[in-house]
């Protein structure tokens, strides 16, 4: 502003108003999300050196009883895992098998299944170096990764399909979101094992991790009240005949309140408060005389006698 323009002119209440609450939402936002952000990049670099340093873990105590053959090592055991399959004969849109560790679907919450497929039991899941063993109430089902085609992580779901050779009807495991990317990466790493190819799943995160950086949050620009939409004056007159209206029906109340605490009703019914009188009577229940009462006598005042000279007293005779 140079020394002969104008001062400008001061922003409207509602403007500044709505940039406030504006900027709050933005900040709000970007929290979250870059939360979300360190969240998958802790993932994503603890799986990345699990894919070079991993060699399998024993069975915990509390996992459902499997043999394992000799030499056989656990990679992981899921509980909460849910048995799918596939009902349709020519399913479109189904994932192809692969080495790719997609994090894709594995935080979508909960939702149908995409068309033609469906939950048949539930149950616990053992990954180990040779086999996929699935524990569920009703039904068994091991997939030796001899037989299979691969693992396909499906995009949009935490499902993975498992493709035999054999052409057997497909099916796959539905793991809760928090344990969906576990599932994907030991399964996944387990079957690149039994092929050699550990350094495709190590490749493939590296990427992954890449790609993740690139995608950092940034902060948000300031919303400045010129950028206020005319639709946000009417929500700001709302918003103060709410509150005027909220302060109303609050003075009403209180004004209500002090009014039953300083008049007490009295129940119909309750006899009248009796008003003790000052003069006492008669503690036996008798009636107490109507008239008006006489005058109270008082003791009489003892005199002191004053012995005058010359004469004697008579207690000296």
């Amino acid at each position: 502003m140079t020394a002969t323009s104008p001062p400008a002119a001061p922003r409207p209440p509602w403007r500044v108003r709505w940039a406030e609450r504006e900027n709050d939402r933005r900040r709000r936002a970007h929290a979250g999300d870059a939360e979300a952000w360190r969240r998958r990049a802790d993932e994503l670099t603890r799986l990345r050196v699990e894919a070079t340093c991993f060699l399998g873990c024993s069975l915990p105590p509390d996992a459902p009883v499997v043999h394992l053959g000799r030499g056989e090592v656990v990679y992981r055991v899921l509980p909460k895992v849910e048995l799918v399959e596939v009902t349709a004969r020519n399913l479109a849109g189904l994932p192809a098998p692969g080495l790719a560790v997609d994090p894709a679907g594995t935080d979508a919450p909960g939702r149908p299944l995409p068309p033609g497929l469906r939950v048949v039991d539930a149950g616990t899941a053992v990954v180990t170096d040779r086999r996929v063993v699935f524990l569920g109430r009703h039904r068994q089902r091991i997939w030796w990764y001899a037989d299979l085609a691969g693992p396909a992580h499906h995009p949009r779901a935490p499902l993975t399909l498992l493709h035999t050779k054999d052409g057997t009807p497909l099916a796959g495991l539905l793991a809760p979101p928090p344990a969906a990317l576990n599932l994907r990466f030991y399964l996944t790493l387990a079957f690149a094992d039994g092929l050699g190819n550990r350094d495709a799943v190590a490749a493939c995160l590296d990427d992954l991790v890449a790609a993740h950086l690139r995608a950092r949050p940034v902060a948000p620009p300031l919303a400045a009240p010129a950028e206020a939409p005319v639709t946000a004056r009417l929500h700001d007159r709302r918003l103060a005949a709410a509150a005027a209206a909220l302060a109303a029906s609050a003075v009403v109340a209180v004004t209500f309140a002090v009014g039953r605490t300083l008049t007490p009703t009295v129940p119909a019914g309750t006899p009248s408060p009796v008003v003790v009188s000052d003069v006492t009577g008669p503690v036996d229940g008798s009636p107490t005389p109507t008239s008006s009462p006489g005058p109270v006598e008082r003791p009489p005042t003892p005199t002191t006698l004053t012995p005058q000279p010359g004469r004697r007293s008579p207690s000296t005779r």
